[in-house]
């Protein structure tokens, strides 16, 4: 339910994705009817979330309420996953590593985020090597990058908006400019395909300006 509120969506939306009556989706978020297989699959496609995403938020949340034993490992490989969304006109970011405490991160810009994020890790990092985890020595000595993944079209639209116009994103992307800007605005949610075109037009771009 958090999640769907996060993403502005309701009830009704969810409903008629699923193709079934509202009250259903209360019940269900209300944990007065349980979900099955099929229904939960539906369930994520209307957030645009896959399966395995949404398990993985389940599973850091039971994590954090303690309901389940610290992971083996904190971080995977030497790139740490960071998904950025927009709630409550801010950015909003979680590592999406399974770490043994849900950390939430704000920010009112791109650039603050990614500053909180680097911060929040080094802490992180003290406070597993102090709980007598065994911390990688990349880890430790910060050899790693973080990878941003946005999961809505307005934070990731807001945070190029300082180095890349949207009429650059709109004329790249081949999407409409007043629709672009109703994306960045939440007036509107853009589709998996529509957040995919958005990416790629802005990886491109950038990838000019380096050349």
């Amino acid at each position: 339910m958090s999640e769907r509120k996060c993403q502005h969506i309701n009830q009704k939306y969810v409903a008629r994705k699923m193709g079934v009556r509202q009250e259903l989706i209360s019940k269900i978020e209300a944990s007065k009817r349980r979900i099955d297989i099929i229904e939960l699959i539906g369930y994520c496609e209307a957030l645009n979330l896959t399966l395995t995403e949404f398990a993985w938020k389940i599973e850091t949340y039971l994590h954090a309420e303690g309901l389940l034993p610290p992971p083996k490992s904190n971080i995977r490989d030497k790139k740490i996953g960071i998904e950025v969304s927009w709630c409550e006109n801010k950015f909003s970011a979680s590592f999406r590593e399974i770490v043994p405490k849900t950390i939430v991160l704000t920010a009112n810009t791109f650039a603050e985020l990614q500053k909180e994020a680097r911060n929040t890790m080094k802490k992180l990092v003290k406070a597993l090597d102090k709980a007598g985890h065994k911390v990688p020595w990349w880890l430790r000595n910060e050899k790693y990058e973080f990878e941003y993944k946005f999961l809505d079209a307005r934070s990731l639209l807001n945070a190029y908006s300082p180095y890349i116009s949207h009429a650059v994103i709109s004329k790249t992307s081949e999407i409409n400019p007043s629709l672009l800007s109703q994306y960045a605005k939440g007036l509107k949610k853009a589709g998996p395909n529509q957040l995919r075109r958005i990416t790629d037009a802005i990886n491109k771009i950038v990838k000019k300006k380096k050349y």
